[in-house]
């Protein structure tokens, strides 16, 4: 996640209010932020004022909280402070993201693997100098990465002193959770999160509908699909996101921990399940897995997704049963 510098708050509670204002009647009331590494858009529905403005505030400490916590490029963040001293003291909810990714990386036989970074970085895909590193590095970077070798005891993790996390994969998706927790807590029945592209619905619309999200066209403008939801949430991974291209062959930014090489078998995948960071989680794994893997994994577990490949320069759907 590539946290950009935060924007000042009087001109967000500004925008906040230019946008209040015409959806009074409707009772809708919208966030926006770049923070967690992506684009924030929180909108929810609510009829006491004060109580909105109240939230506002609530939401945005929230995802400067997290933002801080989760990055892996900020020096003061939680991530930064485990890959540096390799070990931390872990809040309640902390000590459940890192429980979940060890259940996904189990659950995925190490598809989803946190220990991730020297992988990324070999790379290029943390400074923008990406390259195709050559066979020895590849191995040497392998051999760092091991989720299994990351310890959880009581409030406190460790990991081993040639290890790097990057929790990319999952911070997304956790935070929208934890915003979907956050508005539940007030008593908010309807509202849409959209963190960095991982998405929870609460409830339905205002209008009594099913939630709308689009499902982005891996290769043209706009949407390729559209889906309706209701209190549930929705990832979706994807080739296009990072990726550079040599010769023919793209390189995607989703690595395969056992390998060292760029996911290749797959252009989209779509997760759907009832917490954005199961899908999240799930959704670089089955971009790992690959189209045929990936779909009978789903299907066993009867998680339903929508995976696009690409033969012969066409677009092929596919979706669980």
């Amino acid at each position: 996640m590539n946290m950009k510098t935060p924007s000042s708050r009087p001109l967000l509670l500004l925008l906040f209010f230019l946008t209040l204002l015409p959806h009074c009647a409707r009772r809708e009331f919208a966030y926006r932020r770049f923070l967690v590494g992506g684009p924030c858009s929180v909108t929810f529905d609510i009829t006491n004022l004060g109580l909105a403005s109240h939230l506002y505030n609530e939401i945005d400490n929230a995802l400067v909280r997290y933002d801080s916590l989760l990055s892996y490029f900020s020096e003061k963040s939680l991530v930064s402070e485990i890959n540096t001293r390799h070990r931390a003291r872990l809040e309640p909810e902390l000590v459940g993201l890192f429980q979940l990714c060890d259940s996904i990386s189990r659950l995925t036989a190490g598809r989803f693997d946190i220990s991730i970074a020297p992988l990324m970085k070999i790379w290029g895909f943390y400074d923008g100098k990406t390259v195709v590193p050559d066979s020895a590095l590849i191995l040497r970077a392998r051999q760092r990465v091991d989720f299994r070798r990351i310890v959880l005891r009581n409030d406190s993790i460790f990991t081993p002193e040639d290890m790097q996390i990057d929790l990319g994969g999952i911070a997304q998706g956790w935070v929208a959770d934890r915003i979907a927790g956050l508005l539940k807590g007030y008593g908010v029945k309807a509202a849409i999160i959209d963190i960095g592209g991982e998405v929870v619905c609460v409830g339905r619309s205002p209008a009594g509908r099913p939630w709308r999200v689009g499902i982005r066209h891996p290769r043209g403008e706009g949407v390729i699909e559209t889906l309706e939801i209701c209190d549930g949430a929705l990832s979706t991974s994807g080739d296009y996101e990072k990726f550079f291209i040599v010769g023919d062959r793209r390189y995607p930014h989703i690595i395969d921990p056992r390998t060292g090489e760029p996911a290749r078998d797959f252009v989209s995948v779509t997760i759907m399940g009832p917490d954005a960071a199961f899908c999240d989680g799930l959704a670089t794994a089955v971009c790992v897995m690959g189209t045929e893997t990936g779909m009978k994994f789903l299907d066993s577990l009867r998680i339903r997704g929508i995976l696009y490949h690409e033969i012969d320069g066409r677009l092929q759907r596919l979706e669980t049963q």
